[in-house]
């Protein structure tokens, strides 16, 4: 490999030519760019979970182990979700006793490089020699990240042969990235717990407001639209090698960052909101049952503060490996409940016929359907951190793929089979509709209650982390108790405005706030961001800048537009929706 030639800014140049023969020689000694954590395992074999495994064994089938293992790496995935940046802003994706540890031996906080120099030629790269970055694809150990434009070849990484240890296009540095242990079956899971939540329950009125033929082809559009989108994010990623709000913080600078960690505050307080609301309505379902209508010593919205006697000792856990088996629970009761709504559905279209007044396309409210559909699809946050996570991430966009058309699958059906069994009477929440009686009705109700209650913890925690970001950007709470309070008093107070929020949007406004909060939130964080970044850092040919222009134009469009509509039907006074007398069947 020919020698290093110094650069006049002070780095160290390599040609495209010297890192293209060196990776040869690498792979004529038959070296692996990914050394296995077992010693005796063979050259270039994948890792093995076990210690004592043999080299390229597989291991037994364990179910339940494998669902609660899934289930913790998701809480961890989202975890991070939105607090994740870089260690000048402190270390929220950590926790207490990892801060404290960062605490004592920092002295001051890494910065990043005000400007990037760029190396002369097109496949030249220059690593500043006052800078130690870490090198994409290697476990050693570094002092900083790299940065995107900055080389990943140092002096440190000269063989005793003279040659280097890393590589410097986008390709191999996404060939060479460390990989998880996620399986594609294991990723698609959790990709579908991203995405199907309470947002599936919120369609069928949202198929009302759209029609049910404008809402089929409206879901496949943007499912369509939704993987391209965080296809592209992914790609950003192996770019830019950092959280989703850094990256608009290094491509477009701190008022880019910014909206992006207010559009992810946003998301998920407006879920949790949603989710409380959901709970509050279902609570006073099953009360009314169980008294046969008797008990009215509580109002409807009241019940959205029971369900905090619940959160707040929740939300103040900090270790989210603690509620994977909740979260595991809460995916069986979900299931469970999606699984009920399409066995009542069809056996009340074979008894009763559809429901009445059933529109192909509804002009007046058409725009909440968008802003909930997209609601229903926003997982993008955990995108990345599944990429990555994966053993064999170049089947992600497959997996991808595959999901996204199940899950819109999912959506379509329980929305189209449920507004065509129910017709104008379709509630906002759909299991009210379920009939009051039944024994299966409440065992839904219940179970789903406490699924979403199960849930909020997990959505709070990337809102707590940022505002614990932005009030506390250095200070650890496991050296200083007067911090660790007070992040536990912004936890506690998060939860407690997200209540009172419910309780001032109410039931009957349910399906216009899901549509805010999509059309405000989810919108910039599914078309707009992904489309920006990936015109900065990856499109390099005229129809790849023109998809972006296209995307973020109708992204920007279609916020503006359902934004205008949900804020208008929200102020006009309009005909309350057809509700369902439920103490009819006790009388």
């Amino acid at each position: 490999m020919s020698a290093p030639q110094e650069n006049p800014n002070g780095g160290v140049h390599y040609s495209q030519e010297a890192i293209e023969q060196h990776l040869q020689q690498k792979q004529q000694r038959g070296r692996s760019l990914f050394p296995s954590s077992n010693p005796n395992s063979r050259p270039g074999s994948r890792p093995s979970s076990r210690p004592n495994s043999r080299p390229g064994s597989r291991a037994p089938s364990r179910p339940v182990s494998w669902l609660v293992q899934t289930n913790s790496e998701y809480a961890n995935m989202f975890e991070n979700y939105g607090g994740q940046h870089s260690n000048h802003h402190g270390h929220p994706g950590m926790s207490e006793m990892e801060e404290g540890r960062v605490a004592k031996t920092e002295s001051t906080p890494s910065s990043r490089p005000q400007s990037i120099k760029a190396a002369t030629g097109p496949n030249s790269y220059i690593a500043p020699s006052n800078e130690k970055m870490a090198i994409p694809g290697s476990t050693r150990p570094s002092a900083q990240k790299s940065y995107p434009g900055e080389a990943i070849l140092i002096k440190e990484d000269i063989m005793p042969d003279g040659s280097s240890g890393a590589s410097t296009s986008s390709e191999v540095d996404a060939a060479a990235a460390p990989r998880g242990t996620v399986t594609p079956l294991k990723a698609s899971f959790l990709l579908g717990k991203a995405f199907v939540g309470t947002g599936v329950l919120f369609l069928p009125k949202a198929f009302k407001n759209g029609g049910i033929l404008f809402s089929c082809l409206t879901i496949a559009v943007v499912a369509t639209i939704c993987c391209i989108a965080f296809l592209m994010l992914v790609k950003v990623r192996l770019v830019v090698r950092e959280s989703f709000q850094d990256i608009g913080l290094i491509l477009f600078g701190k008022w880019v960052r910014i909206a992006v960690l207010v559009s992810v505050f946003l998301s998920q307080v407006g879920f949790c909101c949603a989710y409380l609301i959901f709970v509050a309505e279902n609570v006073d379902a099953i009360v009314q049952t169980f008294t046969k209508c008797t008990f009215h010593g509580i109002q409807e919205k009241v019940y959205i503060f029971i369900p905090l006697l619940i959160l707040i000792p929740l939300v103040l856990i900090r270790k989210m490996e603690i509620l994977s088996l909740p979260s595991m629970l809460a995916n069986f009761f979900i299931i469970f409940g999606i699984v009920y709504l399409w066995y009542y559905s069809i056996h009340h279209l074979a008894i009763e016929g559809p429901g009445p007044n059933i529109e192909l396309f509804n002009k007046d409210d058409f725009a909440l359907l968008i802003g909930t559909i997209v609601f229903s699809f926003e997982g993008i946050g955990l995108v990345v951190p599944i990429t990555e996570s994966m053993a064999e991430p170049e089947k992600f966009p497959k997996v991808l793929a595959i999901t996204i058309s199940i899950v819109g699958l999912i959506f379509g059906s329980v929305g189209a089979l449920c507004y065509t069994a129910f017709g104008e009477n379709i509630q906002t929440i759909v299991v009210l509709n379920l009939p009051v009686t039944s024994g299966w009705t409440i065992t839904v109700q219940i179970l789903y209650s406490l699924a979403i209650i199960l849930s909020v913890p997990l959505m709070l925690s990337p809102a707590s982390k940022i505002l614990e970001m932005g009030i506390f950007p250095t200070r650890s709470g496991s050296v200083e108790r007067t911090v660790k309070l007070s992040k536990n008093a912004i936890r506690i107070a998060l939860v407690c405005c997200c209540a009172v929020i419910s309780y001032v949007v109410g039931g009957p406004n349910l399906d216009k706030f899901v549509s805010f909060v999509g059309s405000v939130a989810c919108m910039p964080l599914c078309f707009i961001f992904p489309a920006m970044f990936h015109y900065k850092a990856c499109a390099k040919t005229t129809w790849a800048k023109v998809l972006d222009i296209i995307l973020g134009v109708v992204g920007v469009a279609a916020m503006a537009f359902t934004l205008y509509i949900t804020i208008r039907s929200w102020v006009e006074v309009s005909a309350p929706d057809a509700a369902i007398d439920r103490c009819a069947s006790f009388n």
